[in-house]
């Protein structure tokens, strides 16, 4: 999955949307924000040794979303899983991207919301756009094809292991929606949830 960004009218948030790596979709719906039940206390995903915590995936998640639509906690942990790859690879390509040009990329879309005011931005939301600099950038190559095929190579060689709150892993090192847990009953919230289903919620009985 790559994360774009859409122009739109003055005022109105650019909308975050998937696209096809080595032809899987990667999912946008959301899981929890919570400490792992598994592997390692705090962390949303591992890969191949190194800890993704879940408070840059709610970082990243809470400075975005003013400013991006479908800004949910699965895309964002998906983009940090895939980031040191894709990222590495545009860097071998000759297109890679700085910190400045993630920086620069950011403030475009603070300013195409018509906010006055530019935020600081932290690393894991630099890492967003560092990506999906990187990824498009990779897309415009002429050997776009080959690249893409290993992008999908490189991400299935990983060593990931995802928290169940956050997500599955799927084929390929995807990332897929977390299945739901008969035990867990999630709170109710205004406006619906973050991976956007309308199903029901449980409401106690009267004793």
């Amino acid at each position: 999955m790559a994360v774009q960004w859409r122009a739109g009218a003055a005022g109105r948030r650019p909308r975050v949307v998937g696209v096809l790596v080595g032809g899987v979709v990667a999912a946008t719906l959301a899981g929890s924000l919570a400490g792992c039940s598994d592997g390692e206390p705090g962390a949303a995903a591992v890969v191949d040794g190194t800890v993704i915590p879940t408070a840059d995936v709610r970082t990243a998640k809470s400075e975005l979303n003013p400013y991006l639509q479908a800004v949910t906690s699965l895309n964002v942990l998906t983009v940090l899983v895939q980031a040191p790859t894709v990222v590495g690879i545009a860097d071998d390509e000759g297109v890679g991207v700085s910190d400045e040009d993630a920086r620069a990329l950011l403030d475009s879309i603070v300013d195409q919301s018509g906010t006055k005011t530019r935020p600081t931005f932290s690393e894991p939301s630099l890492t967003v756009a560092k990506y999906s600099i990187a990824y498009n950038n990779l897309q415009a190559l002429p050997n776009a094809k080959d690249v893409a095929t290993q992008i999908d190579e490189d991400l299935r060689a990983l060593d990931v292991t995802v928290n169940p709150r956050f997500g599955e892993l799927a084929d390929g090192n995807q990332i897929s929606a977390p299945s739901r847990r008969p035990w867990i009953v999630e709170p109710k919230a205004t406006g619906g949830s973050d991976d956007g289903s309308t199903g029901p919620t449980p409401t106690p009985s009267p004793s």
